[in-house]
């Protein structure tokens, strides 16, 4: 008689993506949040070169995760082309990625610190160190945990010969190096932002809170949601839900999270937050970014699809913009009247201690 499994480590198969990484030799990092990834452990990376880990967060691996990089002095990494989306961004040091399709000419891109950069689906990509003396550490955030998942093929994620000319051909005239195009509210188009820090076409998003303000960057490059939320001095977010997947890297600023799952308010957790620490909630669980410094904080997100390759009505109604009056929906927003009054209080203490004025409106007046 075939015995039941008693527990769920017993019958509990890895995915593929968990044993790629082991193969690897890396590191696999897991949780809701890591403090910093610059300084991250890393190990050897035979197959690209440098350092290298990767993560595994929110506990998920339906959506995103990330490849943290490092690239000694005058180093590089050995060329790329995969099956998968990507987008890179650089935490350390400076730089150059060259691109290139098969059987066309090569196209670099300089870079440093604040540098978001598409990576094309499938083209041949390399990463170069120019400093002589001080290493430079970049993340992927990456579909790659999902499409090993789906087809569990190197070969096919890794040797595809196919080449996506709608994506980017080096015929396409400013593909990096344009301006970029702010096509509506809260969309802005681009392949490459220099420094995201300073980047300064963000909208007014009063739906999450004061003095909140957001943008999404679409990136033809790649299918990957992408969006930059700032918070400023003295305020907060509201608390909102979504699905798993989301990662939120602080790239300017100082704060913290909570989190928690609904019902559990009285035992949220609390993260700080500064440069580049992530976050990832699990599946339906809220959180909300406080700035507790004397500066805007500022977030940059990845989640979802990006404004060019939609994926219809039901992600649209949970998109980072999407609003819910249903408290039973996966998009619902706890506005600033409804949370529990601690939260502000907690807040206030903070900012108190940091001699910081609070710029909340009073909650009579709708937080807005």
């Amino acid at each position: 008689m075939v015995q039941e499994a008693a527990t769920f480590d017993k019958w509990y198969v890895k995915s593929a993506y968990q044993d790629f990484v082991q193969r690897e030799g890396v590191p696999l990092y897991e949780g809701s949040a890591i403090e910093n990834l610059t300084t991250l452990p890393l190990a050897d990376w035979e197959r690209r070169g440098g350092k290298c880990a990767y993560t595994r967060l929110g506990d998920q691996e339906e959506k995103f995760n990330l490849q943290v990089v490092e690239i000694p002095p005058k180093g590089q990494l050995k060329p790329e082309r995969h099956m998968y989306d990507s987008v890179m961004y650089v935490m350390k040091g400076r730089g150059a990625t060259t691109i290139w399709q098969e059987g066309e000419p090569k196209q670099t891109i300089e870079w440093e610190e604040g540098a978001l950069l598409a990576i094309p689906l499938n083209a041949w990509h390399q990463e170069f160190n120019a400093s002589s003396t001080e290493p430079c550490r970049i993340f992927f955030n990456t579909t790659f945990c999902f499409v090993i998942n789906w087809y569990n093929n190197l070969d096919y994620i890794f040797n595809n010969p196919f080449i996506f000319k709608d994506r980017y051909s080096h015929n396409m005239q400013g593909y990096f190096s344009d301006e970029g195009k702010h096509w509506i509210h809260r969309v802005f188009e681009t392949n490459f932002i220099p420094d995201i820090r300073s980047f300064s076409t963000l909208d007014d998003n009063p739906a999450r809170g004061h003095r909140h303000a957001v943008q999404r960057i679409s990136m033809p490059g790649t299918t990957i949601g992408i969006h930059i939320a700032e918070v400023a001095e003295g305020t907060y977010m509201t608390a909102h839900r979504h699905g798993a997947g989301a990662h939120v890297i602080a790239v300017q600023g100082l704060g913290y999270e909570i989190l928690y799952m609904p019902g559990e308010e009285k035992n949220r957790r609390k993260v700080t937050l500064k440069p580049y620490a992530v976050i990832c909630p699990q599946h339906a669980e809220f959180h909300q970014h406080f700035n507790t410094g004397k500066e805007p904080f500022r977030m940059l997100a990845f989640r979802g699809t990006g404004p060019r390759y939609g994926w219809g009505k039901e992600y649209t109604r949970v998109s980072p913009t999407a609003q819910s009056s249903d408290r039973h929906a996966l998009a619902f927003n706890i506005t600033y009247e409804m949370e529990d009054p601690l939260i502000r209080e907690e807040y206030y203490r903070e900012l108190e201690k940091n001699g910081i004025s609070s710029r909340l409106p009073p909650l009579n007046q709708g937080g807005m």
